[in-house]
């Protein structure tokens, strides 16, 4: 079997790239078990780049080596609670160093993000463009390390307490009012307020994750 993957890239990165986009979805339950020579069938690739891409999950934090092959890496409340602090923190840094740094190009694209997220009922693509939003900050900071290290964050709450849509339609004008705040202030050029304003934005979504992870692992 060949060793490239059909998009141009490596088949190890494009199996990488499904598996990441699978494990930060919640794709996989959390007893799943993920088998190189199981996946190297499903992607019809060989076995050393499924082996190559498990092992770069691995040191992300999103998976841990098994007797079998791998599985997801589910972290305990406390661990949660550590990664949520330390990510509230980089993104509060990140909005902070927007507010300085934006350009015009940076402020259109949070604004139209911030009004399609606003007028859409659909939880999923508002979730979707949440994230979009966030990364948008993140790149209006202009600082690769901040953005590297909550790539890597991000991906490891979102396997312990992905996002599951909520019982009701629409749950988000709370976030749609915290995100219009913040972007005032990047706007404003006000650092410390969208330091202050994020931050408490992300204690918020601990708060809603955490107890969504404890209730899905008490039912």
């Amino acid at each position: 079997m060949s060793a490239r993957g059909t998009g141009g890239g490596t088949a190890r990165d494009h199996v990488y790239t499904e598996l990441r986009r699978r494990l930060t979805t919640g794709v996989y339950a959390a007893e799943v078990a993920l088998v190189p020579g199981v996946l190297s069938a499903e992607f019809a690739v060989s076995r050393t780049p499924v082996r190559e891409a498990l092992g770069l999950l691995e040191q992300e934090g999103l998976l841990r080596g098994t007797s079998r092959g791998f599985a997801l890496r589910i972290r305990s409340e406390s661990e949660l609670l550590e990664i949520f602090e330390i990510r509230g923190e980089l993104d509060a840094a990140a909005a902070a160093a927007a507010a300085g740094r934006r350009d015009d190009i940076d402020l259109h694209r949070l604004q139209d993000l911030t009004a399609r997220a606003r007028a859409t009922s659909d939880q999923t693509e508002v979730r979707q463009l949440f994230n979009a939003w966030h990364d948008a900050v993140r790149l209006a900071a202009r600082n690769a390390t901040i953005a590297d290290l909550l790539h890597t964050l991000d991906a490891q709450a979102k396997v312990s307490a992905p996002w599951r849509p909520d019982a009701v339609a629409r749950p988000y004008d709370d976030r749609d009012a915290e995100h219009e705040a913040i972007l005032a202030a990047i706007v404003a050029r006000d650092a410390e307020a969208a330091r202050s304003l994020m931050l408490e934005h992300m204690r918020h979504d601990q708060k809603v994750r955490v107890r969504g992870a404890r209730a899905h692992s008490h039912a």
